[in-house]
C-alpha cells in the first residue's frame, strides 16, 4: 500500500466519526495482522483462507447450533 492510499486510508476513518487514538489503534492493529501473516507458512495461510471461506459462505459461523 502506498502513502496516498494509507493517508486517505486515514482520512476517510476521521471523517467517519473515529476519534484519532482510534484510528492509531486501528493502524497498529493492521500492521500487527500484517506481520503475523508474514510469519505464517504457506499451510497456515491455506488453512485460514479456507476457514475464511467456510465463514463467507455461511458454513461456519460462530452461532450455538
Amino acid at each position: 500500500m502506498d502513502w496516498m492510499n494509507y493517508k486517505e486510508g486515514l482520512e476517510a476513518l476521521y471523517r467517519a466519526g473515529f476519534t484519532k487514538a482510534e484510528i492509531t489503534r486501528l493502524a497498529h492493529l493492521r500492521r500487527m495482522y500484517i506481520q503475523y501473516e508474514q510469519n505464517q507458512t504457506p499451510a497456515d495461510l491455506a488453512r485460514l483462507r479456507f476457514i475464511r471461506w467456510l465463514v463467507q459462505n455461511g458454513k461456519l459461523t460462530d452461532q450455538l447450533a
